[in-house]
């Protein structure tokens, strides 16, 4: 009898981590610094219009994912992930902390010679242009 239990209550905490780790398949790690490279290019955007000489540095605090669509992006998988996070302008005399910010990214995923490759993807009409993420 306690064998059983024991069989019963592994295969429902196996179930539960497959359908735990399914929902979400864009690790955090990835998924930080994919928005920290768009919050990046959107501030030296600004610099750049403002003539600023250096745009300030970006720090990805907090990330919550609110939804997760898997895709094909050149026939490759891929996310669209759409979600909130903090983060953190770090500028010469101060930092100042930005809350709640909403975030739409496309992702692409590949694996080469068992190695994970993620690259942000942005749509230019039909077609995409992609930027690796280190």
């Amino acid at each position: 009898m306690k064998r059983l239990i024991q069989i019963i209550l592994s295969i429902v905490l196996a179930v539960g981590l497959v359908a735990c780790g399914g929902r979400y398949s864009v690790p955090g790690n990835v998924l930080k610094k994919a928005i920290a490279i768009s919050v990046d290019q959107t501030q030296q955007d600004i610099s750049q219009q403002l003539k600023l000489s250096a745009a300030p540095k970006v720090n990805v605090d907090r990330v919550k994912i609110t939804d997760q669509t898997p895709l094909k992006i050149e026939g490759l998988d891929g996310y669209r992930v759409k979600g909130e996070y903090d983060f953190t302008l770090k500028l010469p005399k101060r930092q100042d902390k930005l809350a709640d910010n909403t975030f739409d990214l496309y992702l692409q995923h590949q694996t080469v010679d068992k190695k994970q490759i993620w690259k942000l993807a942005e749509q230019d009409g039909e077609a995409w242009k992609l930027k690796a993420i280190e």
